[in-house]
C-alpha cells in the first residue's frame, strides 16, 4: 500500500534510500582519509582483535588494549599527522606506500586503545567480519580498514532499510535523518556505534509495527544493550504501545525489558573492572590515550550520588549550552575536528528537517508520544551521567563531550515526540525539496572532505 501522503510505496521509499546510502556511503568510505573518523585507529585495532577470535582486551602493567600486528600500528601511526591539523593534507603518493604496506602478521607489539577495549565485542562483529574476509583474501592493512568501514556501511543499510519497510507513518522523515550527511559519513567508518544505531532504529520501528516477532526483537535488545548501556531505556517503548491491551501481551516486553537489563549489567560490570583512568594509567604511555587527566568513575559517581540536584542542574546547563553543536553534529559534521558543512547547508537541511516534521503526525495516541519523549530524557540523562563519570574530573562544574552521533539511537523517538501534521498539505512539495537538499547536502559535504584533506 501507497503511504497516504507519497506517491511512494514503502518499499519504493527504501530501495530509493538504500541506493542513495549506498552511493553516498561508498564514497565516505574511500574518500575520508585513514583514521579520520573519530577513534578510528582504536576502533579498527579493537575490531582486528576480536577478529582473530580475542573477544576480551588483554590488561596488564596498567595498560588495556591487545597484541596486534606491528604493521597494524605503524598504518595507524603513518596519518596521525592529519588530526587536528587543519594545514596537513593527505598526499596520494602516501596513500600508495600505505596500501602497499604488508600485514606483518609475526611480528606483534601490545598497542592500547583503553577507550575501545571496554566496548563489547558484538559492537565490532561487521567490522571484524570485513576485516576477516580481507585477511583471507590476503589483504593489507589498509585494505583491511576499508572492509571494515564498507562491512559497517553494509549492516547500517540492511537495518535502516528494513525500519524503514517496518515503519507505519513517518517513513520519509526517518528516511531524510538517514540520509544526512552526517548519518552516512559516521556509518561509513570502523565506528562501533554503527551496528548500535541500526539495532536501536530498527527495534522502535518493529515495536510500532506490532511485528510480533518477540526472539528477533529480544535478541536485537540484548545486543544493543550489551554495546551501548545507555540505550536500555528504549525498552520502556512497548510498554506504553501495549498499555491498553491484554496483561499477556504485556509478557513479551517484560522479557524483552529484563534480557536487555541482564545484559547491560554483565558487560557494564566487565567494562567497570577493565576500565583504568589516566591517573592510574601507565605513565609512559596515558598521555597518547583518549583518557582524562582527574577522571576516577567511583568517586564521580559517588559525588552525585550525594549531590543529585547539584548534577541535574549540571547537566541541564551543559545540555543546554551543547545544542546548537549538537545540532551541527547530527547535520554535517565529519572528521576529528571541528569539521563541518558551512552555515548555509546546515540551516538548510536543519529547515529541511524542521518542516519534513511537519509533514506528517504519528498515529499513536498522545501519551505514548509523551512517552517516546520521556524516553529521550532518560537516554540522554544517562548520557550525561555516563560522560560526567568518563570523561570529566572529580567534581567538575560541566559535563563535556556532547557530540550528536551520541543520539543517533533515539532520533526516531524524537521524531515521534515532536512529528506533527501542520504542514501536511504541503508534503508532497516539502519532500522534494527536503530529497534535493539531502542529495546536494552530500554532496557538499564530498566536496568539503576533498577541501580539508587533499586540496
Amino acid at each position: 500500500a501507497k503511504d497516504r501522503r507519497s506517491a511512494m510505496t514503502p518499499a519504493g521509499l527504501a530501495k530509493l534510500w538504500a541506493g542513495l546510502a549506498l552511493l553516498f556511503g561508498t564514497v565516505f568510505v574511500f574518500t575520508i582519509p585513514p583514521f579520520q573518523s573519530p577513534d578510528e585507529p582504536n576502533h579498527f585495532l579493537r575490531a582486528w582483535q576480536i577478529s582473530e577470535g580475542v573477544w576480551l582486551p588483554e590488561k596488564g602493567d596498567n595498560r588495556l588494549g591487545g597484541t596486534v600486528p606491528a604493521s597494524l600500528v605503524q598504518l595507524c601511526d603513518s596519518f596521525a599527522y592529519l588530526k587536528m591539523d587543519y594545514e596537513a593534507r593527505l598526499a596520494l603518493p602516501q596513500l600508495e606506500t600505505a596500501r602497499r604496506l604488508a600485514l606483518s602478521g609475526h611480528q606483534r607489539v601490545f598497542a592500547d586503545f583503553p577507550n575501545t577495549a571496554i566496548y563489547a565485542p558484538t559492537a565490532y562483529l561487521p567490522q571484524a567480519a570485513g576485516i576477516g574476509l580481507c585477511r583471507l583474501a590476503g589483504a593489507g592493512p589498509l585494505a583491511m580498514l576499508y572492509g571494515a568501514r564498507f562491512a559497517n556501511l553494509i549492516v547500517w543499510i540492511l537495518l535502516v532499510w528494513r525500519a524503514l519497510l517496518l515503519m507505519p507513518f513517518l517513513r520519509p522523515l526517518m528516511a531524510a535523518l538517514a540520509l544526512l550527511p552526517a548519518s552516512l559519513v559516521i556509518a561509513a567508518s570502523a565506528n562501533a556505534d554503527v551496528i548500535t544505531n541500526g539495532l536501536c532504529w530498527w527495534l522502535i520501528a518493529s515495536f510500532l509495527a506490532g511485528a510480533g516477532k518477540y526472539h528477533l526483537q529480544i535478541a536485537a535488545f540484548i545486543l544493543a544493550c550489551l554495546n551501548k548501556l545507555i540505550v536500555l531505556p528504549i525498552g520502556l517503548f512497548p510498554f506504553s504501545l501495549n498499555i491498553k491491551r491484554a496483561g499477556r501481551n504485556l509478557l513479551p516486553a517484560v522479557l524483552l525489558l529484563v534480557a536487555g537489563f541482564a545484559a547491560a549489567l554483565f558487560w557494564g560490570q566487565f567494562a567497570r573492572a577493565a576500565f583504568i583512568p589516566y591517573d592510574h594509567y601507565a605513565p609512559a604511555y596515558r598521555d597518547a590515550q583518549t583518557l582524562n587527566e582527574g577522571v576516577d568513575p567511583a568517586r564521580q559517581l559517588a559525588r552525585v550520588a550525594t549531590h543529585p540536584f547539584e548534577f541535574t542542574g549540571i547537566a541541564l546547563r551543559s545540555a543546554a549550552r551543547a545544542l546548537p553543536s549538537v545540532a551541527a553534529h547530527i547535520v554535517g559534521k565529519f572528521g576529528w575536528e571541528k569539521n563541518y558543512l558551512h552555515p548555509v547547508w546546515l540551516a538548510l537541511l536543519g529547515l529541511c528537517l524542521a518542516a519534513l516534521v511537519s509533514t506528517e503526525s504519528p498515529l499513536i495516541r498522545p501519551f505514548q508520544r509523551a512517552a517516546a519523549g520521556g524516553i529521550v530524557a532518560v537516554y540522554v540523562f544517562l548520557f550525561a551521567l555516563t560522560m560526567y563519570a568518563l570523561w570529566c574530573p572529580v567534581g567538575a562544574t560541566e559535563v563535556t563531550n556532547f557530540q550528536g552521533r551520541y543520539f543517533t539511537p533515539i532520533l526516531p523517538l524524537t521524531m515521534l515526540a515532536v512529528a506533527n501534521g501542520r504542514l501536511a498539505a504541503k508534503a508532497k512539495v516539502i519532500r522534494i525539496c527536503a530529497a534535493t537538499v539531502l542529495i546536494l547536502g552530500n554532496l557538499a559535504i564530498i566536496a568539503a572532505i576533498m577541501q580539508r584533506y587533499y586540496w
